[in-house]
């Protein structure tokens, strides 16, 4: 696909078409070795998970893009985005992504329906939990228990096509792959294998059904489908950020598609950044509080509306969940850990890799760390609050403690990045249990920096035709209790497991809210107590 404006210049310049030909494919050639050249350097050089990743995952991305120079000659313009997506997606790090030129990246395909697990007697299965309001179906409905797809049977389908994802662990690799079954972005799969699909369910009364699906081609603005040069530098003067880009946009996909659903059959009420609610249980009345992102743009104003919110909740306990939360701003999310503890916050700290292009890059105190890693021969910089400055643990605790009940964190596989920074740093300052609806959170540990962020102050030179490259450059390290440990492949381990029931999954999380009810329930008078006495 040569640029539309070379084949103008060409066009105009009365040459035969073998020499035209010649022109168009020396062109391609060279926008190619520009990306894989600039991808090289910048995994083998500022890939903060480069030597965690080659030993857990057995690969080499560094000599299979020095292949990939060699053989680019050969290959046509499709099978070149698929190996450089191969090459990125076997890192197995949603923070670090090759996204290929447009239209890829404004193009996602999309089925009628969305698919959740939940679980029967210690049974998986797998229902149909959503439905678009265009889709009309006469024995496909909400609730259908899917049971094949393509003749494969859904719990090997989905392991199948959890091999393609980008999840760092088991648990993440699975519920991305469930993601994929209805949803695929043309960044990380340019085109769906197939041409159309088909589905067996069960009805509610048990009849067996098939339906034959084909792929919906969802196409996003470009302003919503990648980060601007001009927004880039506008989040980056909030702050540094820790999100997986791809989740904003399924978000933004489902919401189209699907009509939100109520929790616990219990009135939601909308801020800017966060929904909440009370929540009647058999164990009394607890706040609730869902926070989808942490992309928060105005980060005073999201404090204000909870603190506000925070004094309207019942003193008996409250529950923040933040599943599906794909991150945001690392500061946004540590910020607001203060609100719910006396104890000073202590915050999670990040490390470089030690390179000389890292030392060119880091701002201090990473800066002077990097430097006496010469002599050391340090693989890694010393680890630093995100903020970097002295007075940011001041910063991210000036507004003190808010609410004085206990507190409850729920997380799943897809709370990722930031999020997980900030269920870690829930944990690690002992604010209270999280309970999780997979056995970890989605393992993406790091601060991501867009391929603008390198580019523009450091020399580099652009992409061909807005290609990207999202890379994580700065990885977390844990506090508190957890010293020392990373949440990069690892995540965070829940204190209490639930398996979400088809009640959960239908009727608004009614049996997770619960169990997590039970567990304030028998929290009242112990949360200023050390977490040992839960």
């Amino acid at each position: 696909m040569a640029d539309y404006k070379l084949d103008n210049v060409v066009a105009a310049m009365g040459l035969t078409e073998e020499q035209k030909k010649e022109i168009i494919e020396q062109s391609i050639r060279e926008e190619r070795e520009e990306i894989v050249n600039q991808a090289l350097s910048f995994i083998e050089n500022i890939y903060v998970h480069l030597p965690l990743k080659r030993a857990k995952n057995a690969i080499d991305p560094v000599q299979r893009l020095r292949l990939l120079k060699y053989r680019l000659v050969k290959m046509n313009e499709f099978k070149f985005q698929q190996e450089m997506i191969s090459i990125f997606r076997e890192l197995k790090d949603l923070h670090t992504v090759y996204m290929p030129p447009m239209p890829y990246q404004s193009i996602n395909y999309v089925l009628p329906l969305m698919i959740e697990e939940f679980y029967e007697n210690n049974q998986r299965y797998y229902i149909v939990s959503h439905v678009s309001k265009d889709f009309e179906h006469e024995s496909l409905h909400k609730g259908a228990i899917v049971t094949h797809w393509n003749g494969v049977p859904i719990e090997r389908a989905i392991e199948l096509n959890s091999l393609g994802s980008y999840g760092a662990n088991e648990q993440a690799q699975r519920i991305y792959g469930l993601n994929s079954m209805t949803f695929r972005s043309g960044s990380k799969y340019l085109v769906p294998d197939e041409e159309w699909l088909y589905i067996s369910y069960l009805t509610a009364n048990q009849e067996h059904y098939e339906h034959r699906f084909q792929w919906q081609v969802w196409n996003l603005p470009e302003t919503q489908s990648q980060t601007n040069n001009q927004t880039v530098a506008n989040l980056n003067s909030y702050g540094s950020l820790g999100v997986d880009f791809e989740s904003l946009k399924l978000q933004k996909i489902k919401k189209d598609l699907f009509a939100a659903t109520a929790t616990h059959n219990n009135k939601m009420f909308s801020e800017t950044d966060f929904q909440w609610s009370i929540c009647n249980t058999s164990y009394g009345e607890f706040g609730y509080m869902r926070i989808h992102s942490f992309m928060i743009d105005d980060r005073q104003k999201f404090i204000q509306d909870l603190i506000r919110v925070l004094e309207q909740l019942p003193r008996d306990g409250l529950i923040i969940d933040v599943r599906g939360n794909g991150g945001g701003y690392i500061e946004a999310g540590e910020i607001i850990l203060q609100l719910f503890t006396a104890n000073k916050i202590q915050p999670e700290l990040f490390q470089f890799i030690n390179t000389p292009t890292t030392l060119k890059i880091a701002s201090e105190p990473w800066k002077s760390s990097i430097e006496r890693s010469i002599d050391s021969g340090a693989v890694y910089s010393m680890g630093y609050p995100i903020g970097g400055h002295s007075y940011y643990i001041d910063e991210i605790n000036q507004y003190g403690q808010k609410y004085f009940g206990p507190v409850i964190l729920i997380t799943d596989a897809l709370s990722y990045s930031a999020t997980e920074i900030f269920a870690a740093g829930f944990q690690d300052n002992n604010i209270g249990p999280i309970l999780g609806t997979n056995k970890n959170t989605g393992a993406g540990g790091a601060n991501v920096w867009e391929y603008y962020d390198l580019f523009h102050p450091n020399g580099f030179s652009p992409l061909p035709r807005n290609a990207q490259i999202r890379m994580a450059v700065r990885r977390s390290i844990r506090v508190g209790n957890h010293n020392g440990l990373t949440l990069e492949d690892f995540g965070v381990i829940p204190d209490y497991i639930h398996n979400m029931t088809r009640n959960d999954v239908l009727n608004g999380n009614v049996d997770l809210i619960e169990k997590a009810a039970s567990i304030l329930a028998n929290m009242k008078g112990l949360h200023h107590l050390p977490m040992e006495v839960f």
